[in-house]
């Protein structure tokens, strides 16, 4: 059910994650071609200069984002099909449905479908009009081929290692046979922490321009969705959805989604729970994705004590951008999982402190998105 406006509106929604990884594999590069047996499947990895990291690619975590924002709203899923085929007859071309209208993860996480000659002018038969109709003549004239590209309003990172050494496992086994010997494989799995930044770009959300030599809205959709009552065009070739809370519950769950994250590779083998232990949000009346390398790994890797939150950071950011911040910013953790001396420091950063409010990283969540975005899924649920 959505609650009152707010009256301080804020364009974007900035935020940050960090998932514990020990014993995780989400995210394979396929086989590791530098040994001589070939059997060993690895992580990806990236070199930061000195140390290979391991990684999780924005476009794998966007997936499994996307596939929890479905299961958990039953939206319609915008399958990705092929839309055209090579010479060879492979798949050359995908997309999804491209109808941000109906379909609430095109709104959200944009789309592309190139066209042939793009940016160019080419000759269009048109039915001509009055006189010229009657007597049933045609005309050509030259119109620009315009590529149908919707940019994401969701931004993401990569999720990325705390630690950059010292993170490396490996799980050695055999597949048994009947007869012969055994066949041996590897895999190289991570034990570490991996933290995201993300946003959302809320003056996009539900708004559609088809201005330019792009366009964000397949034209064959704005007679029907207007018709419908869906759509409305706000100024010149800009639309926006009917329903001017449509946008504020489509990022609601968004971020629902965030806060209960499924997903990863080799589930089966390495079972990671990949929603996030600290999850921290606040909205901007700006695109600064302010909440960057706010985490930091436990030094003493042979110790227990879990990841850091960069407490004096946060603050110097909470001073920094006081005249753009519209919300305070909201840090979820969940109970004994950073160090604990840096535990029991966040939790008095909400006392007295308006700035900021410490919960669980689902209940945060709930209070950012019925507060500021003036919906409440569990409401709406019953």
């Amino acid at each position: 059910m959505l609650e009152k406006k707010q009256t301080k509106e804020m364009s974007h929604i900035v935020g940050t994650f960090l998932v514990s990884a020990n014993g995780a594999f989400l995210n394979g590069a396929g086989i590791d071609t530098s040994g001589e047996d070939r059997t060993s499947v690895i992580p990806k990895q990236f070199s930061n200069g000195k140390y290979r990291v391991p990684y999780v690619s924005a476009q794998a975590w966007r997936r499994w984002l996307r596939d929890t924002l479905i299961e958990e709203t039953e939206w319609p899923k915008s399958t990705l099909h092929a839309i055209k085929q090579s010479e060879r007859g492979t798949t050359s071309k995908i997309a999804g449905e491209l109808n941000p209208i109906d379909y609430p993860e095109d709104d959200l996480f944009g789309y592309m479908r190139s066209e042939e000659g793009q940016g160019r002018t080419k000759k269009a038969e048109e039915e001509s009009s009055g006189e010229e109709e009657s007597s049933g003549e045609e005309t050509q004239q030259r119109i620009k081929v315009k590529a149908l590209i919707r940019a994401s309003p969701f931004m993401s990172s990569i999720l990325v290692s705390l630690r950059k050494f010292g993170w490396k496992g490996k799980d050695e086994g055999f597949v048994h046979l009947e007869e012969g010997t055994p066949v041996p494989y590897s895999t190289v799995f991570y034990n570490t922490n991996l933290q995201a930044i993300f946003g959302l770009d809320m003056t996009r959300a539900g708004v559609f321009r088809n201005v330019g030599d792009r366009i964000e809205l397949r034209e064959e959709l704005i007679k029907p969705g207007t018709e419908s009552g869906k759509l409305k065009e706000r100024e010149k070739d800009i639309y926006e959805l009917s329903d001017s809370n449509a946008a504020k519950i489509r990022a609601g769950e968004l971020l629902h989604a965030i806060s209960i994250l499924r997903g990863g590779a080799k589930q089966a083998a390495f079972a990671t729970d990949v929603s996030p232990k600290v999850l921290i949000l606040a909205g901007l009346d700006c695109g600064n994705l302010i909440l960057n390398n706010i985490f930091e790994d436990n030094p003493d890797q042979a110790s227990h004590d879990g990841p850091n939150i960069k407490v004096e950071t946060l603050k110097e950011i909470a001073a920094d951008y006081a005249d753009r911040l519209v919300t305070p910013i909201y840090i979820g953790i969940r109970k004994g999982y950073l160090n604990l001396e840096n535990e029991k420091t966040i939790r008095t950063l909400a006392n007295g402190d308006s700035r900021f409010v410490v919960d669980t990283p689902i209940n945060i969540t709930k209070a950012f998105v019925s507060k500021h975005l003036g919906y409440d899924r569990d409401k709406t649920a019953q």
